[in-house]
């Protein structure tokens, strides 16, 4: 009877040991079967997302990634809105715009600055007095564009709220300024070009000429992050700056420049190597410590996200306060760059 009673023990404590075992396994092992969407438009800016997923980056910190890229800038937001993708990336003046309609986005932080992307196009005869009377045609109606724009005008003497935007889409923008319906727009190469070689434009200014005024980066929904483990989060960011030092290394623009035909610009014809470069140089993509300082320092992303604030309300288009502690955490992304500058990574 004895013994029996030590076989029962023995047995009893081995399935308890089994158990612990295996949740001490399923804790510290990925999450098989869960994966990520991450969002973006084709826009060479969010170009390390599809290095990071195509070169295993992701994997090999053991967290599953799925890029997803939407046509259009709208199908991005509703993809947001709705709930359908974990995490995107897109201007961050957009997601205060997606606040202030109601949405409950977080900034997750700042990955990039436009640096030239976004182009101001005038008439060659437009005479600036007489812009206040005259219609603007953007390609989005939300603060990252209206605060650039708002920087232009103010240089001409001109208040924002004195003027009319109105939103179309960057072929319709372009269209409608060759025919003459627009004096000025603010728009996107390559309708940006067209407009200005075949409607007698010129160049007025482009986000270049203003360090950081349309910044970029990542964005969740607050209740879908609240479902995404801390750990994952930097993982998945790791995976990130692990993608864009790969594209920083000039030994790699071979195959980058194959990847951004055939993942980022899929639907289009292959862009020259010229039309890459020329991406390139309208953007710049935070390296490691660029980026640890744009996220760190009060003046950088924090600043803009005061700016933005301000700039709505001096002009009457604030439909909901906020404070950065509300829509900006940039606690994960922060751990993520500085574990990877301790050198969190084997070469390959």
């Amino acid at each position: 009877m004895k013994r029996l009673n030590f076989y029962k023990r023995v047995a009893y404590f081995r399935a308890i040991w089994l158990l612990l075992f295996s949740a001490f396994l399923l804790l510290n092992m990925p999450c098989e079967g869960r994966t990520y969407k991450f969002g973006m438009i084709p826009w060479i800016a969010y170009s390390p997302l599809q290095v990071a997923e195509s070169k295993g980056f992701w994997r090999e910190l053991g967290v599953g990634v799925e890029v997803v890229s939407f046509s259009t800038n709208p199908e991005l937001y509703t993809a947001i809105a709705s709930s359908d993708i974990d995490l995107s990336m897109d201007m961050i003046g957009s997601m205060v715009g997606m606040y202030q309609d109601g949405i409950p986005v977080v900034v997750l932080g700042e990955s990039d600055w436009s640096h030239g992307g976004d182009k101001v196009i005038v008439k060659r005869n437009l005479d600036f007095s007489r812009i206040k009377s005259k219609p603007i045609g953007v390609y989005l109606d939300k603060p990252s564009v209206t605060f650039f724009l708002n920087y232009f005008l103010k240089e001409n003497n001109l208040k924002f709220s004195d003027t009319r935007t109105f939103e179309l889409t960057m072929q319709e923008l372009a269209d409608n300024f060759i025919s003459g319906n627009y004096s000025i727009i603010l728009n996107c190469d390559p309708d940006a070009l067209r407009a200005e070689h075949e409607g007698d434009g010129r160049l007025a200014a482009t986000s270049a000429d203003y360090d950081g005024c349309i910044p970029e980066g990542f964005v969740a929904r607050k209740d879908r992050l609240k479902n995404i483990p801390a750990d994952d989060l930097v993982k998945i960011f790791r995976g990130w700056a692990r993608a864009v030092g790969w594209i920083h290394d000039p030994q790699n623009w071979d195959e980058y420049r194959k990847l951004l035909n055939t993942k980022t610009f899929k639907d289009g014809e292959p862009l020259t190597d010229n039309d890459l470069k020329e991406m390139i140089r309208s953007v710049r993509i935070h390296p490691l410590d660029t980026q640890i300082r744009r996220n760190k320092q009060q003046e950088c992303l924090k600043k803009y996200l005061i700016d933005v604030e301000n700039f709505l309300k001096e002009n009457h288009l604030l439909k909901r306060d906020y404070s950065l502690d509300e829509i900006l955490d940039n606690k994960d992304l922060l751990k993520a760059l500085e574990l990877e500058k301790m050198g969190g990574r084997k070469k390959k």
